[in-house]
C-alpha cells in the first residue's frame, strides 16, 4: 500500500513538471536566493533583483507623562511600520524603493545610485535618507531599542529628494548631500545640505571603534523642536506625551542648524553607542530662536556571544546573526535626555516640559536572520509637569518580520 501510494506521489509530481514548462535566460545563468527575502541575480554579478521589507507589530502599555491624556493609562495594538522594498543593479547603476503599507500608503524611498566610481564615490538621486547621526542613520528594522533616542528624534532629518555624494571603505565613511525641503509661497525651493564623516581607528570582524560628526541645515517653516518620551501610541503617534518647544499663533521659524558628534565601539559580544545632539530654528519676522541639545549613551550584551554586525556602506550597526537554531539574545539599557529650556517660557513660545529624561531597559531575542521579537521597559521624567505629570512607565513590546 505504501509503495502504491509512492508510486501515484511520484507520477503525479512528474505530470505536473511535465506541463509546468521552463525558465530561460539569454543571457548570463540566474542564481535564486531565497534567505531573506527573494533574491535573483545573475553569476556574473552584472545584474540583480531583489524582493524584502519589513512588519512590525507592536503592543505598548504607559502612564504618567507619557499619557497625552493627564491621569489615565494609555495602551494601544498597532503597525508600527510594514514596508514593502524592492531593490537591485544593473552594471553601475543601483536602485531601491521602499513603499509605506500602512498611513494610507507612501514612497519611503525611490532612488538610484551611480557606482562606476568606486567604492569612495557613488552618487545617488532621489527620494532618500539623509544621513545624519548614527542611531538615526541605522535601519529601524536593527536599532538596539525599539524607538529611537530623545535626541535622535528630535533632529531627525527623514526622507527627502535630493543628491548625494557618498562612499566608504574600511577605514572612513562620508556622506554629503543637499536636498529639497519645502517649496514656499513664491514657489522658491527650501532646500537643505546634510553632511557626516565617519573614521573607524580601529576595526576588525569582532572589535570596532567609531568616531563620527555630522551637520544639516535646512530652510523652511519650523514651528517647533522636541521628542516623544520614549513612546510611540497609536498608528498617528498621538497616543503618547512629549517634551517640546514651540511657537503660538502664526510665529514660525526659517532656518533650521544641528550638528552632532558620535562614538561607537563593538568588542565580541558587547557593543557601546553614545551621541550628543545640538541646534537651534531660527525664528523669522521677530520671533526668538528655539534651542535644544541632548544626548545618550547605550551598552548592549549578547548573551550568546554573537557579534553585532556593522555596515562600513553607511557607518552604521547592523542586524544580530543566531549562530544557534535556538536564536541569540541581547539585554541593553539607554539614558538619553533632551533640553529644550534654553527659550524662556514667553509668547510666542510655549514650552511643554523644559528636560526630559528616559531610561530604557531591554531583552531581544533575534529568533532567526529575520524575525526579531523585543521587550522594553521606559521610565520617562521632566523637569516641569505635562498635563500634571511629570514622570510616567511604559512596557513596550514587538514581534517583527525583516525579510
Amino acid at each position: 500500500m505504501k509503495k502504491t501510494a509512492m508510486a501515484v506521489a511520484i507520477a503525479s509530481v512528474t505530470a505536473m513538471a511535465a506541463q509546468a514548462g521552463t525558465v530561460t535566460s539569454d543571457g548570463a545563468d540566474i542564481v535564486l536566493k531565497t534567505k531573506g527575502g527573494l533574491e535573483a541575480k545573475t553569476a556574473d554579478g552584472k545584474a540583480s533583483f531583489k524582493v524584502g521589507g519589513r512588519i512590525q507589530l507592536d503592543y505598548n502599555s504607559y502612564d504618567g507623562v507619557m499619557n497625552a491624556v493627564p491621569g489615565k493609562d494609555g495602551s494601544d495594538l498597532f503597525f508600527r511600520r510594514a514596508r514593502l522594498e524592492l531593490e537591485g543593479h544593473y552594471s553601475d547603476w543601483g536602485y531601491l524603493m521602499s513603499y509605506n503599507l500602512i498611513e494610507s500608503g507612501s514612497i519611503d524611498q525611490l532612488h538610484t545610485t551611480y557606482m562606476g566610481f568606486g567604492d569612495l564615490a557613488a552618487l545617488t538621486f532621489g527620494q532618500q535618507k539623509e544621513d545624519f547621526g548614527l542611531e538615526d542613520t541605522g535601519s529601524s528594522k536593527w536599532i538596539t531599542a525599539m524607538e529611537r533616542s530623545l535626541p535622535a528624534n528630535a533632529f531627525d532629518t527623514g526622507n527627502n529628494v535630493g543628491a548625494k555624494l557618498h562612499g566608504a571603505n574600511d577605514l572612513i565613511t562620508y556622506s554629503l548631500g543637499v536636498y529639497k525641503q519645502d517649496i514656499d509661497q513664491n514657489n522658491d525651493l527650501d532646500s537643505a545640505f546634510t553632511a557626516r564623516f565617519v573614521v573607524r581607528p580601529m576595526y576588525s570582524e569582532n572589535s570596532l571603534i567609531h568616531l563620527g560628526a555630522g551637520y544639516t541645515t535646512r530652510d523652511g517653516k519650523f514651528t517647533q523642536l522636541g521628542s516623544r518620551l520614549g513612546v510611540r501610541g497609536g498608528e498617528s503617534g498621538s497616543g503618547a506625551g512629549r517634551i517640546r518647544s514651540r511657537y503660538t499663533g502664526s510665529a514660525v521659524a526659517d532656518e533650521l542648524e544641528a550638528w552632532n558628534g558620535e562614538l561607537a565601539g563593538s568588542f565580541g559580544p558587547m557593543h557601546v553607542m553614545a551621541e550628543y545632539f545640538d541646534g537651534e530654528i531660527s525664528g523669522a519676522n521677530g520671533a526668538p530662536d528655539i534651542e535644544a541639545d541632548g544626548y545618550y549613551v547605550q551598552l548592549g550584551w549578547i548573551l550568546t556571544g554573537e557579534t553585532r554586525t556593522y555596515k562600513t556602506a553607511i557607518g552604521a550597526f547592523d542586524k544580530i546573526k543566531p549562530s544557534s537554531p535556538s536564536g541569540a539574545w541581547e539585554v541593553f539599557a539607554r539614558y538619553d535626555e533632551l533640553d529644550v529650556s534654553d527659550t524662556d517660557n514667553i509668547a510666542p513660545v510655549q514650552l511643554i516640559g523644559e528636560t526630559g529624561n528616559t531610561l530604557t531597559l531591554g531583552v531581544n531575542w533575534y529568533a532567526n536572520e529575520l524575525v526579531k521579537i523585543a521587550l522594553n521597559y521606559v521610565h520617562a521624567e521632566t523637569d516641569e509637569k505635562i498635563g500634571g505629570e511629570d514622570d510616567g512607565d511604559a512596557i513596550v513590546s514587538r514581534i517583527q518580520f525583516a525579510f
